[in-house]
């Protein structure tokens, strides 16, 4: 056990040190920065208090999220795998699981300074300075307390996190950069518009209310607005609008999250053997 946490903090370290190495992603947080900031100052719900400001960010944070984690993630684990740097990390006493958690923590830490940390800012800055024009607030206490921004940006990096999973799970799979991309691609389109699609088929369907809230909590984006809506905006409700169950939200983040990683590690594990397979077949049916 000790032997395994060695390895990871080791793994973990090498990685962080790759993401600081590189300049793009410092490029990638200033973007969020400013596009996050603009939102704000644009949509007019910074200026007025923080519950306004999640609305006027939800969308777009919907977008941000995935993108920043697939970016950090989609090569994640191509690239020793591309080099032969894996083969040569695994003649040292590092087995796959510690490898791959070592490398999916210290890019998770590089999502939660490119994506947290702009989110912190301006939200901070929101709290100083966002004065209420409404009476919405003398009638809630507690609507706008910066514990609501809190809330709305860990559901943030839990989405990331979700996207960041499964974009390494596609780093491990993908034969090269092209097909990493645009298996990242299909994944980045799939989850932010899978979810919407769902619940469009639902309603044309004539779905129940139930059925919808189901559809919605599938996904992860559908899960984190879900959360959203449940534990942020519907505080100036005093409860729950009902539309999405909490607990199925919760679950579909950490689900995807646990896919994804046990994905990596098995086709890291396994891969050549079930290439190997593949091709024997192959030669066997010539096809």
């Amino acid at each position: 056990m000790t032997s395994a946490l060695r390895a990871l903090g080791t793994v973990f370290r090498r990685e962080l040190a790759t993401v600081l190495r590189t300049p793009g992603y410092a490029v990638l947080g200033l973007g969020v920065l400013l596009i996050v900031a603009a939102v704000a100052v644009v949509g007019g719900g910074g200026s007025t208090g923080i519950l306004p400001a999640v609305v006027d960010l939800l969308l777009p944070v919907e977008v941000l999220v995935p993108l920043v984690a697939v970016v950090l993630g989609y090569r994640a684990l191509l690239t020793d795998v591309g080099s032969g740097e894996l083969a040569v990390i695994r003649t040292y006493p590092v087995g796959v699981v510690a490898y791959t958690l070592g490398v999916l923590l210290a890019r998770l830490v590089a999502l939660i300074v490119l994506v947290g940390v702009p989110l912190a800012m301006v939200g901070g800055y929101i709290w100083a300075t966002a004065s209420p024009e409404t009476g919405i607030y003398a009638t809630h206490t507690g609507v706008d307390s910066p514990l609501l921004f809190v809330r709305f940006l860990t559901f943030a990096l839990a989405l990331g996190a979700s996207y960041l999973a499964v974009a390494a799970a596609v780093s491990s799979l993908a034969a090269g950069r092209r097909s990493a991309l645009a298996l990242g691609s299909v994944v980045l389109l799939g989850g932010v518009l899978g979810g919407d699609l769902g619940v469009l088929r639902s309603l044309s369907d004539g779905g129940s209310t139930t059925a919808l809230a189901g559809t919605v909590a599938s996904t992860p984006n559908g899960a984190f607005r879900g959360l959203v809506f449940e534990y942020v905006v519907g505080v100036a409700f005093e409860a729950g609008n009902g539309f999405v169950d909490p607990g199925r939200a919760v679950l579909t983040l950490l689900g995807w999250s646990v896919v994804g990683v046990a994905v990596a590690v098995g086709s890291l594990a396994y891969g050549r053997r079930v290439d190997a397979v593949l091709e024997r077949l192959r030669g066997r049916f010539r096809f």
